[in-house]
C-alpha cells in the first residue's frame, strides 16, 4: 500500500504542482472540471425546461414542471458536483474498485481487492439488481430518470473530469438504475453491525479469555450479563479461531459497522408556534466529500428540502410540503453468525438438522487493471461463507466455516420502495403506512407533520430465532440458532403523541410494545437521550427552531460527574507531583463541558482511555485495540464490584485498582507534557480533538492528504448530544483522539413554516477541489451555523436552466 501511495503521490505531485513545462495549462484544465452553473444548457431526455438555481452555499433549488424531470436534474447536478463519490460507491458496492486502482500498478489493486471479495462475495449488486428487476412503475420511473440526467451530465460535460478520474485514468460507464440501488445494500450491511461484535467474541475465545470474563466485558449499561453457552461448545478449534481473526483483520475500514444519531420531536404545544419541531443528526463516518448532499426540489405536486445521497434520486432525511422525517440506527441485532460443520465425508457439503447438504457455489471474476483473476464463494442455507471472502482466513481443510445471516441478505427487501412512499407522505398516519414494509437497514423514524402530530418507531425486518437471541455465533448444524420468521410489526415499537408532547431517540432502548421481545442487547447507555429530555423540559412551552439548533450543539458530557466522583475517590494525593494534584483540581472544577479550546477534556479523555488499556489491555492483549470505547459503566463495575480486574496478570504484584487509576493519570500527564510542552495552558482538546475528514484516494498520498483532506478543531465527545467519537490511538510514543465520527448534517424541521427550517452540512457540496463550494461550509459547521434552503436563499444570477432539446 505505501509503495503504491507513493509512486501515486509522485504523479499527482506531478499534476497537480507541475514542477514541469505546462503548470499553468495543466491547472487551468483541471479547474475545467468545475461546472457550469449559470446559462443555458440543451440536453436529451427532458420533457420541459428546468431551473436550478444556487445559493451561496452552491446548494440547489431545482424547478421542474413534473417528477419525471426532477428526477432527471437531480442526477444532473448530483453528477455535476460529486461524480466521483457516485463512481467510488457504485464500484465498491459492484464490487468493482480493483479494476481502476490496478490502472496505476498490479500491488495496487491487489491491495483493494479485499472490498471487491466482500461485497462481490455478500452478492449486494445482484441484490440492486434483483430489486430493480421487481421495482414498481414508479420506483422505475425514479431510477431510469436519474439515470438519463446523470448520463446526460456525462455526454455533455466540457472540460476534464474531476481530478480523481484522471489520477487513475478511468472514464466512467453510464449509470445504470441498479447503480442507485446498491447504495441502501452497502448501508444496510455497515449499520447492522452485530456479526462483527460476535467475530470479536470468537476472537477473545480463541485468545484465551473464559465466557464469565466475556459476558462480563459485554454487560450492557443496565447490567445484564449476556448468556455465554452457546461458546462454551467448543464448535471451533485453534485453526478456525486462527481464521477468525484473519476475517476481522481484512475488513476494510470504509465497510465496518457505523452508526448513530440523534433524533427528537416536540409537540405544538411546547412550541412558540403553536406546530410541531423535528430535529435530526444521523452519525456517520466522517468523510471527504461528506456522504450527504442538500438540495430543494419544487414541482407542481410538491416540495421536498433535505439531505440526498449522490447516486441515490430520493430524499433521505428532511421535509415534504406535509411532514418531516428523521433516523437514528436502533442497533438492533439483525445480523447472526453461524458455524457450519463440513461434512467430513464431502467438504462440498455441510452438516444441517436435515442431514449434509452441498453449498451453493459461485464463481466470480475480478478484473484487476488488464488481469483477471477467480475467486469461487459457496453460501449456506443461512447465507454467505465470509471465510470465502477473504483469502486470508481459509484454512486448509477446515472442519467448519463461518456464514452470515442478515436481514439485508434475505429475498423481499422492499426498503427503498418504502423511501418512495415516505417522499409523498402527506401525514404521519401516512408515513407509518410508508414504513410498514421497510426492510433494512432497520431504522428508528421520528415523524412530525403540520396537522400537529408526532411519532417514533422502530421500521425493519426483526428475525424470530427458534432459540437464543444472536448475541453470540450460532451451530448451523443443530439449528438451533435459526431464523424462523419475522416479528410481527404491530409488536414493534411505536410510540404516538404521548402524553410528554415529546418523542426522543438516540440509540438507546425503545419503550417496547411487547415487553417480551429482545430486539439487542447492544444499545447504547441513554446519556444523550436523557441530556436532551433534561434540555427540553427547561423550556415547558416556547420552543424555537433556533432552541433546537442550539440543542444539537451542546457539549456537556453526562458521564463526567458520575465517572470523575469515582476515579478522584480512588485517587491517593499524597504520590502526586504538584502538576498532577493541579490538574485534578482543575478536573474537579470542571463543568463537564468538552470545549475545544480547553485543556480538562483532554486530561479526562487521556486518562480514561489509559486507564480503560491498563485494566483491560493485559486480558485482551492485541484485541484491546478492537474492544468497546472507554464505557463509564465497566469503570463503576471494575472499581465497585471487580477490583480483580485491575491486578496485571502478567506482574507476580497483586495491584490495586488505586494503583492503576493513579499510575494511568500520571501517564496522562507525562503524555501531555512530551507532546504539547510543560505548560498546561498550550494543552487544548481542540489540538487532538480535530475532525478530520478522510479521502478515499487523497489520504493515501503523502502530502496530498494534508492539502486536500479537511481537518478542523471540534468541541464534543463520544456521550455529547453534539456528538464528537474520537478514534483512540495510543502508541508507545504518541497519542490522538482524531474526530471521525459525528453529524455529517445537522436538520431542525419547523411544521409552522418549512421553509423556515435549518440545515448545517459538514464540508461543502462539491467534491471537487477546484470548486468553490469544496470545504466551504467546514467553518461554520464546526461553529454551530445553520442555513435555510427556502427560494429565497437562492441567487438568481447563479442560475443554470435545463432545456429539451
Amino acid at each position: 500500500m505505501l509503495r503504491w501511495g507513493k509512486r501515486l503521490a509522485l504523479g499527482l505531485l506531478f499534476v497537480f504542482v507541475g514542477f514541469n513545462f505546462g503548470c499553468a495549462a495543466l491547472l487551468v484544465w483541471l479547474s475545467g472540471s468545475v461546472p457550469q452553473i449559470e446559462g443555458d444548457v440543451t440536453l436529451a431526455g427532458l420533457t420541459a425546461p428546468v431551473t436550478v438555481a444556487r445559493d451561496d452555499a452552491g446548494v440547489p433549488l431545482i424547478k421542474a414542471g413534473s417528477d419525471g424531470d426532477a428526477y432527471f436534474a437531480l442526477g444532473y447536478v448530483h453528477a455535476q458536483d460529486r461524480l466521483w463519490q457516485m463512481e467510488s460507491m457504485r464500484r465498491i458496492g459492484a464490487g468493482r474498485v480493483a479494476e481502476i486502482v490496478g490502472n496505476l500498478s498490479a500491488s495496487a489493486g491487489d491491495n483493494v481487492l479485499s472490498f471487491d471479495r466482500l461485497t462481490r462475495g455478500l452478492g449486494l449488486y445482484r441484490r440492486a439488481e434483483e430489486t430493480y428487476r421487481r421495482a414498481s412503475p414508479e420506483l422505475r420511473l425514479a431510477l431510469e430518470r436519474y439515470a438519463d440526467g446523470v448520463n446526460a451530465y456525462l455526454k455533455t460535460r466540457d472540460g476534464a473530469l474531476p481530478p480523481e478520474f484522471i489520477v487513475l485514468f478511468h472514464e466512467p460507464e453510464p449509470w445504470k438504475p441498479a447503480d442507485s440501488l446498491v447504495w441502501q445494500q452497502l448501508m444496510a450491511f455497515q449499520l447492522g453491525s452485530n456479526w462483527s461484535s460476535e467475530l470479536d467474541r470468537l476472537r477473545m475465545i480463541g485468545a484465551g479469555l473464559s465466557p464469565d470474563q466475556i459476558a462480563f466485558l459485554f454487560h450492557g449499561p443496565d447490567g445484564r450479563k449476556p448468556d455465554m453457552a452457546p461458546l462454551q461448545q467448543g464448535l471451533l478449534s485453534p485453526g478456525e479461531l486462527n481464521a477468525a481473526t484473519q476475517l476481522a483483520a481484512a475488513l476494510p475500514a470504509q465497510l465496518a459497522p457505523d452508526g448513530a444519531s440523534n433524533a427528537w420531536a416536540l409537540s405544538g404545544s411546547r412550541t412558540k408556534s403553536g406546530k410541531p419541531l423535528l430535529a435530526s443528526d444521523p452519525h456517520l463516518r466522517l468523510t471527504n466529500p461528506n456522504l450527504w448532499y442538500l438540495t430543494r426540489i419544487e414541482t407542481p405536486d410538491s416540495t421536498l428540502a433535505g439531505v440526498t445521497v449522490p447516486g441515490v434520486p430520493f430524499l433521505i432525511l428532511g421535509h415534504n410540503d406535509h411532514i418531516a422525517w428523521g433516523f437514528t440506527t436502533p442497533l438492533a441485532d439483525t445480523q447472526d453468525l453461524f458455524i457450519e460443520q463440513v461434512d467430513p465425508g464431502d467438504p462440498a457439503r455441510y452438516l444441517t438438522p436435515d442431514g449434509s447438504q452441498a453449498f451453493e457455489i459461485r464463481e466470480e471474476r475480478f478484473r484487476i487493471g488488464d488481469r483477471e483473476v477467480s475467486e469461487t464463494f459457496r453460501t449456506t442455507r443461512h447465507g454467505p461463507v465470509l471465510s470465502d471472502i477473504w483469502s486470508r482466513a481459509r484454512q486448509p481443510g477446515q472442519k467448519t466455516v463461518l456464514a452470515l445471516g442478515a436481514t439485508s441478505l434475505k429475498p423481499g427487501d422492499n426498503s427503498v420502495e418504502s423511501f418512495l412512499l415516505l417522499n409523498r407522505a402527506r401525514s404521519v398516519d401516512e408515513a407509518i403506512e410508508a414504513l410498514s414494509d421497510f426492510s433494512s437497514p432497520p431504522q428508528n423514524v421520528t415523524l412530525a407533520d403540520r396537522n400537529g402530530s408526532i411519532a417514533l418507531l422502530l421500521a425493519g425486518r426483526m428475525p424470530v430465532r427458534k432459540a437464543g437471541d444472536g448475541f453470540v455465533p450460532a451451530d448451523g448444524a443443530t439449528g438451533s440458532g435459526d431464523w424462523i420468521g419475522w416479528v410481527d410489526r404491530d409488536r414493534l415499537p411505536l410510540i404516538r403523541n404521548p402524553d410528554s408532547n415529546m418523542v426522543v431517540q438516540a440509540n438507546d432502548h425503545l419503550p417496547r410494545r411487547d415487553p417480551r421481545l429482545s430486539l439487542s442487547r447492544e444499545f447504547v447507555a441513554p446519556f444523550r437521550t436523557e441530556r436532551i429530555r433534561e434540555r427540553l423540559l427547561e423550556t415547558s412551552t416556547g420552543a424555537t427552531a433556533q432552541a433546537q439548533a442550539d440543542l444539537q450543539m451542546d457539549i456537556f458530557s453526562p458521564d463526567v460527574p458520575h465517572t470523575r466522583a469515582l476515579l478522584l475517590q480512588h485517587l491517593k494525593l499524597g504520590a502526586l507531583s504538584d502538576l498532577e494534584r493541579d490538574m485534578v483540581e482543575k478536573l474537579r472544577q470542571w463543568n463537564g463541558e468538552m470545549r475545544r479550546d480547553r485543556v480538562e477534556p483532554l486530561v479526562y479523555t487521556l486518562w480514561t482511555a489509559l486507564l480503560h488499556r491498563k485494566i483491560f489491555g493485559d486480558e485482551l492483549g492485541y484485541l484491546i485495540s478492537d474492544y468497546r470505547r472507554t464505557y463509564p459503566h465497566m469503570f463503576n463495575a471494575v472499581l465497585t464490584n471487580a477490583p480483580e480486574w485491575c491486578d496485571d496478570i502478567r506482574s507476580t504484584i497483586v495491584e490495586p485498582c488505586t494503583v492503576s487509576v493513579r499510575d494511568s493519570l500520571q501517564e496522562a500527564i507525562a503524555r501531555l507534557t512530551a507532546k504539547f510542552g510543560p505548560n498546561p495552558e498550550d494543552w487544548r482538546w481542540g489540538k487532538a480533538h480535530e475532525s478530520r475528514f478522510r479521502h478515499q484516494l487523497w489520504s493515501r498520498v503523502p502530502f496530498l492528504d494534508k492539502i486536500l483532506d479537511s481537518q478542523i478543531a471540534t468541541d464534543g465527545g463520544d456521550f455529547t448530544v453534539n456528538r464528537g467519537s474520537p478514534s483512540v490511538r495510543i502508541s508507545e510514543t504518541d497519542f490522538s483522539f482524531y474526530n471521525v465520527h459525528g453529524a455529517g448534517i445537522r436538520a431542525v424541521y419547523d411544521l409552522s413554516d418549512l421553509d423556515a427550517s435549518l440545515f448545517s452540512l459538514s464540508l461543502g457540496q462539491s467534491g471537487n477541489p477546484f470548486s468553490e463550494f469544496y470545504h466551504d461550509q467546514a467553518e461554520a459547521w464546526a461553529n454551530g451555523r445553520y442555513r435555510r434552503l427556502g427560494a429565497a436563499e437562492t441567487s438568481a444570477d447563479r442560475t443554470l436552466t435545463l432545456r429539451p432539446q
